[in-house]
């Protein structure tokens, strides 16, 4: 039995379900599980990985889900090898808790996450129909909760004005004509503190409609991204070998094995 747990956030959800395949591929002969806290993931919009793309989720019974429980309480009293993470991996753990953020979890599997068929409203056909017709890089700021107490240390300070604008110049000299298409959960900050130039601010999709922010994404010809796995991954399903900016340091504490080669980190 391995149960992998599910996290709040489509980004994470991705590199979770991906792991899942990586599980059944390693031990063919276990039954993978996931758990599912309700608690937990009522944060962003909860368990959706399952709406926006066409992948099947591992059960969970009963059973496996007090195993889980029993697996977290038993590591928080000292007794290990029954849960794993991303820095300690047991081939006898029962709980997987982690992003699970590396290339050998994920890379042989990314072709099984495909966007299931959805209607988009006339505003969002308008930009899918500008973002393929145009020279169009997508430009993604993530704040709000980044800037939480609680986040700040491990998120904080690594995309800034300054990284930003090298990216907006790096693109410069690679596309002749580019038309930024800017996503951000504070796009009043972004107009009143970047300089971007031929903008399409995109505000329109929110609460369960997120998604449709990652599917234009996936659209677009360049990218630069917030050291986000939303922004990562709408740049990883695109399909167009698209040209990519990234933080080179995602996190304060480390940067994980996730990105090609042909990316140039900053």
């Amino acid at each position: 039995m391995k149960i992998v747990n599910f996290t709040p956030g489509l980004g994470n959800q991705i590199f979770e379900y991906l792991f899942v395949e990586y599980l059944r591929t390693r031990f063919s002969n276990h039954r993978i599980y996931g758990y599912y806290n309700a608690k937990r993931l009522k944060k962003h919009n909860g368990l959706e990985i399952h709406n926006v793309f066409d992948v099947v989720l591992p059960p969970h019974t009963v059973w496996s889900d007090m195993m889980a429980w029993l697996c977290r309480k038993l590591n928080g009293v000292g007794i290990k090898g029954l849960k794993a993470t991303d820095a300690v991996y047991s081939e006898h753990a029962i709980y997987f808790d982690g992003w699970w953020q590396d290339k050998k979890y994920f890379l042989d599997n990314i072709s099984k996450i495909r966007f299931r068929d959805f209607d988009l409203d006339d505003t969002n056909k308008l930009l899918l129909d500008d973002i393929r017709q145009s020279q169009s890089v997508f430009i993604h700021f993530r704040r709000g909760d980044y800037l939480a107490p609680e986040h700040i240390a491990q998120y904080g300070g690594i995309c800034t004005v300054d990284y930003y604008k090298k990216g907006v110049n790096i693109v410069l000299e690679h596309f002749g004509n580019p038309k930024f298409f800017v996503f951000s959960n504070d796009i009043e900050w972004v107009k009143e503190n970047m300089y971007i130039p031929n903008p399409v601010y995109v505000d329109n999709n929110s609460g369960k409609n997120s998604f449709i922010d990652m599917f234009l994404m996936s659209n677009c010809k360049g990218a630069i991204l917030a050291n986000s796995s939303f922004s990562y991954w709408g740049a990883s399903l695109n399909t167009n070998k698209p040209f990519v900016v990234y933080p080179q340091k995602w996190f304060n504490a480390c940067t994980p094995d996730i990105f090609p080669n042909l990316w140039i980190g900053l």
